[in-house]
């Protein structure tokens, strides 16, 4: 009996070590992406294909676990003052980056300096710094204006993060000048860049991962494969068809009507990425037809939002999700669950009142959108029905999606917009309740809730007032949320090791079997 359980014993180290050893095999991945990245500086831009990219050669202060909660990386540890004020950050030691060079204080402090100056995220919390300096060559000291809620979740947020830059690359770069040299701490460092083919990026031999296991974003990083090379495939039908041939090992952002074929190739997987974001119409407040609260009103009354979103996800209910929440169910420590929210009313009646209380008088409501993203299009298209049978008069004006970004900064150009809203971290953080946010929410007490919630450090209140905050947005109808779309992504069986839960695609502790 000892000889038969010392045998099993065996065979299981064995196996342990083996699969130990397929994790450390190298080889190359394969990664399908939809086009180019404006910038790899992820200080610069809130680009999600920026944030996939940067986050493999950059990391910053603090990440987000696996329940998207504020976690060290680049620091140790941190410390704060009775009164609230002032932050002191311990540094890991002997962190180095690409180029060879040590990471320090002084790095830190260029860094997040210039990020406060140009990332969302970084806005807001330097809003709130009075100082922000070295105190030895591993400790900074950050001292605030007033009390916050922010400071550890601003330095966490995947998008258009703190990344810490070398010095000499943070002050070569003015804030609003894109960066050119890509120098992080990261497990990957990138080795080449030929636009339009490809961007590689190496394993970083020096690099030193944190002694956790893997956590969310965080925890003990590995690079198992020797390189990853990015593949800008801006054809969705392309992108399906590599996959599926194995000339990628991996494939974002595709159609959903694919996903019934991916689901029955017996070497790939379909993944349905839950989390991926909700969708929006951006009102323009202003100037022109939507800055009447009551014509916001009408258009939120008068929608029908599941057949919408079921005709989005091409009939499959695993791509959408109904809910009235503005921070979606994975960030769990925000989700709310009000009842009697205007959501969804589907009450014609009631939108046909309003457009009479608002003096509307058929004007052309200019409703811009793009084909590209094919869900864009397709809840545009399925809006525009639905507001015309009560009343509305609907210009969808069909545009490429660089001309959509770039007129929706021109409060002459539109009435409403479509696009996306990806994980938001924190209520302090919604960037479409903000004045300098396209669509321009200038309202006083929501401009001033906003405030009271990124100074209130009290969790229940800040609850509170997020819920506050969510039936103001219900009422006065800066926006029109309708429902959460999950993504499509393909990745081959010989790709192992992949967080299928992650919001956000990630290549660390993934192998490559051959």
């Amino acid at each position: 009996m000892g000889r038969a359980i010392a045998v099993v014993s065996l065979a299981l180290l064995a196996l342990t070590a083996l699969d130990a050893e397929a994790q450390k095999k190298g080889g190359a991945l394969r990664v399908g992406i939809l086009g180019e990245p404006p910038s790899l500086d992820v200080h610069w831009t809130t680009a999600t294909i920026t944030e996939t990219l940067g986050n493999h050669i950059y990391e910053g202060l603090y990440t987000l676990d696996a329940t998207n909660r504020p976690i060290p990386m680049l620091a140790e540890s941190h410390t704060v003052s009775k009164d609230n004020l002032v932050y002191t950050f311990k540094l890991r030691q002997g962190v180095k980056f690409h180029n060879g060079k040590e990471m320090t204080s002084d790095d830190v402090v260029a860094s997040l300096a210039r990020w406060g100056k140009q990332s969302v995220y970084g806005k807001a919390l330097f809003a709130q710094v009075a100082d922000w300096k070295t105190l030895d060559k591993y400790t900074v000291e950050m001292k605030l204006k007033e009390k916050s809620a922010i400071v550890l979740i601003s330095l966490a947020v995947p998008n258009n993060f703190g990344a810490i830059y070398p010095k000499e690359i943070a002050e070569k770069f003015a804030p609003e000048v894109k960066a050119t040299e890509f120098v992080g701490t990261g497990p990957f460092k990138l080795a080449e860049w030929k636009p339009d083919q490809y961007i590689r990026m190496v394993r970083f031999d020096e690099y030193r991962p944190r002694n956790e296991k893997p956590n969310g974003f965080g925890g003990g990083k590995t690079a198992y494969v020797d390189e990853i090379r990015w593949q800008p495939v801006p054809e969705v039908a392309t992108r399906v068809a590599q996959v599926e041939t194995s000339e990628l090992d991996f494939a974002d952002d595709l159609n959903l009507d694919a996903y019934d074929r991916l689901k029955k190739n017996p070497n790939l997987k379909a993944i349905v990425a839950i989390g991926n974001g909700w969708l929006i119409a951006v009102l323009n407040k202003k100037e022109g037809l939507m800055t009447s609260q009551k014509l916001r009103q009408a258009w939120q009354a008068a929608i029908d939002i599941e057949p919408i979103m079921k005709n989005v996800a091409g009939g499959h209910r695993e791509f959408y999700r109904m809910d009235s929440s503005l921070i979606m169910a994975e960030i769990a420590a925000w989700h709310t669950k009000l009842s009697g929210l205007p959501w969804n009313e589907r009450n014609r009646d009631k939108a046909k009142r309003l457009l009479q209380e608002a003096g509307y008088k058929k004007e052309p409501v200019r409703f811009m959108t793009t084909q590209e993203y094919k869900w864009m299009y397709d809840f545009a298209l399925l809006t525009k029905q639905q507001l015309e049978d009560v009343g509305f008069v609907i210009d969808l004006q069909v545009v490429d999606w660089a001309t959509l970004v770039k007129r929706r900064n021109n409060s002459k150009e539109y009435d409403a917009f479509t696009t996306g809203i990806g994980a938001i971290y924190d209520p302090a953080h919604v960037n479409f309740l903000t004045a300098s946010w396209p669509g321009w929410t200038t309202d006083e007490d929501i401009l001033k809730l906003q405030a009271d919630m990124a100074r209130e450090v009290d969790p229940k209140k800040r609850m509170a007032m997020w819920e506050q905050q969510t039936r103001q947005v219900y009422e006065k109808v800066p926006i029109i949320r309708y429902g959460d779309l999950a993504g499509l992504r393909a990745i081959r069986n010989t790709t192992k090791g992949f967080d299928e839960k992650m919001g956000r695609v990630r290549f660390t502790n993934v192998w490559v079997e051959k």
